[in-house]
């Protein structure tokens, strides 16, 4: 029935839609991912744009959109045909690694538009050469900019064309947030601990997770474990197992879905090991993050090599505190210092935001005149 689907949508995009309206195309690789697009895709329609909404999840809630300005499409094994004879003025993408499998650039000339949906570094997360097939890139912040003009300059690569981006999805975490406090003043119940780690080996599910969660569970904290999609995706037995032994408590909550912020909002505290949602919490809901030192995600074994070191790292203890996973037991007052310490943590945040994260507020309009730039040309 998915690959039926697949060959009418196929045949829909290249014969049924018009020209005009595929002139600019989003592409998602999860229904998770919509949020870092959706800013700029309501500037666009509401600059009279038609978008082409391309997504390789059948559950994407996109799929059940009405809106006459965004054509849906569901492709996923056509999807690589799809883009070698994709014929569009702009090509928008938060899939890393263009070119370098099975996703290839188009034989026609259509310009790859790149938008983060992490505010990590560029070069320990990433695989080597990660967006060297890009046209635009979309930065969060200036340690982008520097990272990826280090890397074309050591790789003698030509420049691409870097935009002082921002991130829309931090921006809506910071509005919710401001709504939910205002909305939800401060209570004498349990604090709320959000453990939200990174996907990928070590991580702090398969390095400790469940010693963690009865760990809070213990010392009578709510906790709730929010989980990355691509351990929802490449480790469900682990989330099974979690489920099974906690899910009868009632302190304790899996999340298996990213489609919404609330988990973020209603937080205390944040613990994380190196993960950019660390980044959105923190910068978004301007309260502390505790960082459990377990082994990192590098994509990218000669990350070094380029001399800087990567704002997931370099910003932790500004925005938090580190732990080591031998001090697991420390970890409930670490908690509560960061709870008490939340009024300092909010006016440095807001400071190092200013700093590290551009044009914050505005990213909406300078990403869609960015692209109705493009399509113009």
């Amino acid at each position: 029935m998915k690959f039926l689907l697949e060959l009418k949508d196929f045949f829909r995009f290249f014969w049924r839609t018009g020209k005009k309206d595929k002139e600019i195309v989003f592409y998602s690789e999860h229904g998770g991912y919509y949020p870092n697009y959706a800013g700029i895709i309501e500037e666009l329609i509401s600059r009279q744009k038609t978008i082409c909404y391309i997504t390789s999840d059948f559950n994407d809630p996109i799929r059940e959109n009405r809106t006459p300005a965004i054509k849906t499409f569901y492709l996923n094994k056509l999807l690589p045909f799809l883009m070698i004879f994709i014929n569009c003025k702009v090509f928008v993408m938060t899939l890393s690694d263009l070119h370098q499998y099975h996703l290839k650039r188009s034989i026609n000339q259509v310009h790859y538009l790149y938008i983060f949906h992490s505010m990590v570094s560029t070069h320990m997360m990433y695989l080597p050469g990660a967006f060297d097939y890009y046209d635009t890139i979309l930065c969060v912040g200036p340690f982008q900019v520097e990272e990826i003009r280090a890397w074309e300059k050591r790789h003698k690569l030509p420049e691409k064309r870097l935009v002082k981006g921002g991130y829309y999805r931090l921006e809506k975490i910071h509005r919710q947030s401001t709504q939910f406090k205002q909305n939800n003043p401060a209570s004498s119940s349990k604090p709320i601990v959000l453990i939200a780690p990174s996907w990928g080996k070590m991580n702090i599910l398969e390095s400790c997770g469940e010693k963690l969660v009865e760990l809070l569970l213990s010392a009578n904290y709510n906790v709730i474990v929010r989980t990355h999609p691509e351990t929802v995706k490449r480790t469900p037995q682990m989330l099974d197992h979690l489920a099974g032994k906690f899910n009868q408590h009632p302190d304790f909550t899996l999340e298996r879905s990213i489609a919404t912020n609330d988990s973020l909002l209603k937080a205390d505290v944040m613990i994380c090991d190196c993960s950019g949602v660390a980044l959105e919490y923190a910068l978004g809901t301007e309260r502390p993050v505790l960082f459990l030192d377990v082994p990192r995600k590098i994509r990218n074994q000669n990350f070094q090599d380029l001399g800087i070191e990567p704002f997931e790292l370099s910003i932790r203890e500004q925005i938090g505190t580190v732990v080591p996973p031998r001090e697991l037991d420390s970890i409930p007052k670490e908690i509560d210092k960061l709870i008490a310490g939340q009024k300092e943590y909010q006016q440095h945040i807001t400071e190092l935001r200013r700093q590290y994260i551009f044009c914050f507020n505005q990213s909406a309009r300078v990403g869609a005149e960015e692209i109705i730039n493009i399509a113009n040309w």
